[in-house]
C-alpha cells in the first residue's frame, strides 16, 4: 500500500452578494479548525496541511455547507504536494 499523499492547500473566500461577509467567513475557517486538519490563518488566506483525501473531503464540506446556507461565494485554492510539510 502507497504512502498517504501530504499536500497543502491554501484557500482564500470570498463570500458573494452578502452584508454578512464576517459571518461566512467565521464559518469557514470553524469547518477548518473542525476537521483536525493542521491549518494557519491571516487575514487574506488560510493554509491547510494534510492528506490530500481529507483536504479534498474538507473543501466539498465546505462547498455543502455553504450551498445549505445558500450563501453564493468563490474560493480561491492553491494546491501543492511539495509544501515540505510533515504531518
Amino acid at each position: 500500500m502507497s504512502k498517504a499523499q501530504i499536500i497543502s492547500c491554501q484557500i482564500s473566500f470570498y463570500p458573494l452578494y452578502t452584508e454578512k461577509v464576517n459571518d461566512a467567513v467565521k464559518e469557514v475557517i470553524k469547518l477548518i479548525e473542525d476537521s483536525e486538519l493542521q491549518s494557519e490563518s491571516n487575514s487574506l488566506s488560510t493554509n491547510i496541511f494534510g492528506e490530500s483525501k481529507q483536504v479534498y473531503d474538507l473543501l466539498a464540506k465546505i462547498t455543502d455547507f455553504m450551498a445549505d446556507k445558500e450563501i453564493k461565494f468563490a474560493m480561491n485554492c492553491n494546491i501543492s504536494n511539495s509544501c515540505g510539510c510533515e504531518i
